[in-house]
C-alpha cells in the first residue's frame, strides 16, 4: 500500500537499511512489548556507564512519554529529527550534548510521521546519521511504538534489537508477541533479550531460557542474553553491549548509500 508520498513502507524499510551501513557506531534498538518495564532508565543508565568508559553514546529518543531519555536527562527538546528531515535543519542543531561523550536527539515527531520520509529526505537523512556515526561508538534509539502501530523504520532497520522484558507474565507474554511479530512481518531472525526486576540472577535466566526455547521451537528465531537488571536501582547493560554485540562491518545493515559526507564530524559532547 502507498503511503500519502508515494512510496510503500517496504519500500521505506529496505531502503532505511541501506542506509544504515555502520563502519564505527554500533546501533541498538531497545524496544518491549510494552510501557512501564524500566526500558527508558535502562537505556539511560546504559549510555552513561558506557561514556564513562570513553565510548561516544548518542541517544535517539522517539518516547513521547512524560518520563523520555530527555527528561530522565534533565533536558528539554529542541528540535526534532523531522526538521532535519523537513526544514534541512543541520545535524548540530538537533544534538544535545548532556555529559562527557554523552548526547541525545529527539525523534519523537519523526518516529510519530515516519511518512514523511520520502527519497529526497531520506537523502538528507543518510548524510546527517553518517555524521551520527562517524562521531560515536554506540547509537542507543529509545522506541516507543503508539498502541496498534509499528515501530519506526529508523528502529527497525537498526541491526541490534534489544527486547526489554519484565519479570512478569503478562510483559513476558507481550515481549513474545512483539518478538513474534516483528520476526514474521519484518523478517528479523535474532533478537537480544533483557530482563527486569526479576528478583534474582538465576530467576532472571530462567525467564531468558523459556523465551529463549519457545522462540526457537516455534518462531525459528534465535535470542541472545544481554542480562539482567534490577530496575531501578543503577543496574546496566554497558559490559554486555561492549562484550557481546560486534560492530557492524562494511556491507551489513547501517548508515549510508550516499557517499560519506565530507568532514564529519564528531557529534559527542568531549
Amino acid at each position: 500500500m502507498l503511503d500519502s508520498t508515494g512510496v510503500t513502507a517496504t519500500d521505506q524499510a529496505a531502503g532505511l537499511r541501506r542506509l544504515f551501513r555502520a563502519r564505527t557506531a554500533r546501533a541498538i534498538a531497545f524496544v518491549s512489548g510494552r510501557e512501564a518495564c524500566g526500558r527508558t532508565t535502562l537505556l539511560v543508565r546504559t549510555a552513561a556507564a558506557l561514556a564513562k568508559t570513553g565510548q561516544g553514546v548518542v541517544i535517539i529518543d522517539e518516547n513521547s512519554g512524560a518520563n523520555n531519555v530527555h527528561s530522565l536527562l534533565g533536558v528539554k527538546a529542541r528540535h526534532d529529527l523531522l526538521d532535519l528531515v523537513q526544514r534541512d535543519y543541520p545535524l548540530e542543531r538537533l544534538v544535545q550534548p548532556v555529559a562527557p561523550l554523552l548526547s541525545v536527539m529527539s525523534a519523537v515527531r519523526l518516529a510519530a510521521d515516519s511518512r514523511r520520509v520520502d527519497s529526497s529526505a531520506a537523502a538528507r537523512l543518510d548524510v546527517a546519521l553518517r555524521q551520527l556515526q562517524e562521531g560515536s561508538s554506540f547509537v542507543l534509539i529509545d522506541c516507543a511504538a503508539p498502541s496498534g502501530k509499528s515501530h519506526s523504520p529508523l528502529a527497525l532497520a537498526a541491526p541490534h534489537i534489544a527486547v526489554v522484558v519484565a519479570a512478569q507474565s503478562s510483559a513476558i507474554t507481550h515481549a513474545y508477541a512483539l518478538i513474534k511479530r516483528l520476526a514474521r512481518e519484518r523478517g528479523r531472525d535474532g533478537f537480544n533479550v533483557a530482563i527486569t526486576r526479576a528478583q534474582t540472577g538465576p530467576a532472571a535466566l530462567a525467564i531468558f531460557h523459556n523465551m529463549r526455547q519457545t522462540a526457537r521451537d516455534h518462531l525459528d528465531v534465535r535470542l541472545d542474553y544481554l542480562g539482567s537488571a534490577r530496575v531501578p536501582t543503577a543496574d546496566h547493560l554497558a559490559g554486555a553491549l561492549e562484550s557481546r554485540l560486534s560492530l557492524t562491518s562494511e556491507g551489513a545493515d547501517w548508515f549510508g548509500f550516499l557517499p560519506c559526507a565530507a568532514g564529519a564530524v564528531s557529534l559527542t559532547a568531549r
